[in-house]
């Protein structure tokens, strides 16, 4: 886990820059099985609209239910010898889908407020087992708001979104609908991809695909004090994702 000793923004003071730090960062590689439950308490949902949590070790997520699930948890799998990852991809349904978030008010832990907070980025390695399946399979940063059913309802958004094989960059701002950018970068079936967000400062947000910036990109910023959170967004099409395999999940300040 990185450990930086100063964040530019408490200098004058280690013990409060590391203590920030810490509060602010999670990271989770699914080692362990989430307990699951409904958010207002009682057995998980798969009901439409409905919010569960997933606790382990690791930490607490949320996830959202898009459309109707007969599979109420995602679940944590086995790949090989010592490896294994979370399968969002639950009941496999045309249409239906999931949200997995770190909270969605701005006390929880992983909401950052831009021009207020330093610097932040977000990271997802995961596999998508067929790529012709997703109508979004987004990860980024969302405004501080109510779940969405659709991604493009979000009132502010920066994302890098898998549509059917192709990495867009997808963004969204004081809710003037969505700016898409193809990046021309592919994803192929189970192929296991980095994804990861940089917001600045300053709210100006830059993408990286397995560490380089993709080939194609746009420039982003959000408004001056937008709280986000991180998110990844997952809703199938008629072809079906058949898995999604989350190997790693990581949120923080950068160092």
């Amino acid at each position: 886990m990185p450990t930086p000793t100063t964040i530019d923004k408490w200098k004058w003071s280690d013990a409060i820059s590391r203590r920030e730090w810490d509060e602010k960062y999670q990271y989770f590689n699914f080692i362990y099985p989430p307990v699951t439950s409904n958010k207002v308490g009682g057995a998980s949902s798969g009901t439409a609209g409905d919010e569960n949590l997933m606790i382990s070790p690791e930490g607490q997520l949320e996830y959202h239910i898009i459309g109707t699930q007969s599979i109420l948890a995602p679940v944590v799998t086995t790949i090989s010898a010592g490896v294994s990852a979370l399968n969002i991809a639950m009941d496999q349904t045309n249409t239906d889908g999931v949200e997995v978030c770190a909270g969605i008010i701005n006390s929880n832990r992983n909401a950052f407020k831009t021009s207020t907070d330093a610097a932040f980025f977000f990271r997802v390695r995961y596999a998508i087992g067929t790529v012709a399946g997703t109508d979004d399979c987004a990860i980024g940063f969302r405004k501080v708001e109510a779940y969405q059913a659709a991604i493009d309802n979000y009132g502010d958004m920066a994302a890098l979104n898998t549509i059917a094989g192709d990495i867009k960059i997808e963004t969204i701002l004081a809710g003037a609908g969505t700016v898409t950018t193809d990046t021309t970068d592919d994803w192929a079936d189970a192929a296991v991809h980095e994804l990861k967000v940089l917001v600045s400062s300053a709210g100006v947000c830059t993408y990286l695909i397995d560490g380089v910036a993709p080939t194609t990109t746009a420039a982003f910023t959000f408004a001056a004090g937008t709280w986000v959170v991180p998110f990844f967004y997952l809703l199938n099409n008629a072809t079906l994702t058949a898995t999604l395999y989350v190997y790693e999940w990581e949120c923080g300040y950068q160092s």
